[in-house]
């Protein structure tokens, strides 16, 4: 009665230790791991009470569920990862197969074959070394007396015996330096190669005819092909150990293979374990700082926006600035509940579309700024030119500018800028026009006759003199003209809007 209580109660212990490991791996996963990615712990096969956590199909981290820790050592990971191989693929349980396989293949053999050797006297000195000490052996033993008269039977006895030595000799060659295999693969292959001599080896004696009997096929009837003396027992030379043994080198070769891969593994989760502790380190502050430069880009458009809307209509200034808004709402939303990776991987469209925004009201701002600098130039061009293009232009021309006002008063679309500066370029080209004539006109124009006076003493101005006259008020006619051009220059064009 006692012992089965000790049974239940160490059973209840264990059931106990387990299901405070796992409370203590959902602990770390719920604190390490965002609700859309979702982390999965599977029990590691070492000493201690060790879990791998993965998530989104990667190893993460090796968590100590003893202490709800996750292994922080390179050397601790890989020896724990190291121990689980060999665990999980049964190492030990391969090497000791392959060390124990000569005794048990010599076992299988031991008591037939001591057997037929006593059958054909090789049991003892000096034994079966040639032609005729084989017979001479033979002839100790009377049914082998008898036998060794039969056609073939002492060279059949004697293949035997070479043979047997030989399988004994290979299966001593396995067997030697046979604890190489722990970390060796070359010596494993060269194990395997033995295999497969011995192998061959055990295939030839099967067939000898020492062991065959009168129903193996050709040993009798009408189609006779050998002579089959059934004299010895067959011996087991383990046809299906061999096989079974080559499976069980190549299974531990690729063993080893995958516990010398545990040390580089060990480094790739411990890179992974830092690259999620460093994340889970900053994301708070990452996304603060988010949150914060959010509210300046969105603050800072709006008052834009504002100004801008008292001299330009965009209606797409607004539509961005909402779209913005709502990143943001939403940024906020994925943080309250957790999900800070997808509020961080929001920044990206954010920046983009922030800035879109900026060039469009840039261009807006910098599109009216021009037509209006236009709109001066012709009125600064009228003013400088009004003594020579005369009043009755004059009051046109501000006539015309007053209408072009009127017509394209604020706020201005994209388009009604367009066409507001069209017309202004059609005004400017027409004053442009007109000074041009008219200061060509005045200098072809002759000089008036003198007033009439007191008499004088008669005097002709020469016709050079004239000329030189004509030519000295083109020239400064020429140089106002120049002099009103560089005032106010001409309304340069817009690039194009930015897109969205």
């Amino acid at each position: 009665m006692r012992p089965m209580f000790l049974s239940l109660a160490l059973a209840c212990l264990i059931c106990l230790a387990a299901a405070a490991g796992q409370s203590a791996i959902n602990l770390f996963t719920a604190s390490h791991f965002e609700p859309d990615s979702p982390a999965s712990s599977t029990a590691l096969l070492a000493d201690g009470n060790y879990y791998m956590v993965s998530s989104n199909g990667q190893e993460i981290y090796v968590v100590d569920a003893s202490g709800g820790k996750e292994v922080s050592d390179l050397s601790q990971l890989a020896d724990i990862l190291e121990q689980d191989a060999r665990n999980r693929d049964g190492y030990e349980a391969k090497i000791s197969s392959a060390i124990s396989f000569p005794s048990q293949v010599k076992d299988a053999k031991k008591i037939s074959e001591s057997k037929c050797l006593q059958y054909i006297g090789d049991d003892g000195d000096p034994g079966c070394n040639d032609r005729q000490s084989c017979l001479v052996s033979c002839f100790s033993v009377p049914q082998c007396e008898i036998i060794v008269q039969s056609d073939g039977f002492l060279e059949a006895a004697m293949d035997w015996d070479a043979h047997r030595k030989a399988y004994s000799a290979v299966l001593d060659s396995y067997s030697a330096g046979i604890d190489a295999i722990r970390f060796d693969p070359r010596t494993i292959d060269a194990k395997i190669s033995l295999l497969s001599n011995l192998s061959d080896i055990a295939a030839n004696m099967s067939q000898n005819s020492i062991f065959l009997s009168k129903d193996t096929a050709g040993c009798s009837g009408s189609n006779i092909t050998r002579r089959c003396y059934e004299y010895c027992p067959q011996i087991d030379y383990s046809p299906a150990r061999i096989p079974s043994q080559v499976q069980n080198l190549a299974s531990l070769k690729s063993s080893i293979a995958k516990i010398g891969q545990q040390q580089s593994r060990a480094a790739l989760i411990l890179n992974r374990s830092l690259e999620n502790d460093a994340y889970l380190a900053s994301r708070g502050k990452d996304y603060e700082e988010f949150r914060l430069s959010m509210k300046s880009q969105i603050s800072h458009l709006a008052v834009q926006s504002a100004v801008l809307a008292q001299t330009v209509s965009d209606p797409q200034i607004n539509v961005s600035i909402s779209q913005l808004e709502n990143i943001s709402s939403k940024a906020k939303n994925y943080s309250d509940t957790g999900f800070y990776k997808k509020a961080l991987a929001l920044r990206e469209g954010f920046a983009s579309l922030s800035n879109n925004t900026s060039q469009r009201l840039d261009y807006d701002t910098a599109a009216y700024t021009s037509y209006m600098l236009g709109v001066s130039g012709i009125e600064e061009k009228v003013k400088n030119s009004a003594w020579l293009i005369g009043n009755a232009s004059v009051a046109q021309y501000q006539k015309n500018i007053s209408a072009l006002k009127a017509n394209y008063s604020a706020p201005l679309t994209l388009a009604g800028i367009a066409e507001a500066g069209t017309v202004a370029k059609r005004i400017s080209a027409v004053l442009d026009a007109e000074i041009a004539s008219k200061a060509v006109q005045a200098g072809n124009s002759s000089a008036p006759p003198p007033i009439p006076s007191a008499p004088q003493p008669s005097f002709v101005v020469p016709d050079f003199v004239w000329i030189a006259a004509i030519v000295l008020a083109a020239a400064i006619i020429y140089s106002l003209m120049l002099r009103f051009a560089r005032r106010a220059p001409p309304v340069a064009p817009l690039p194009p809007p930015p897109t969205q």
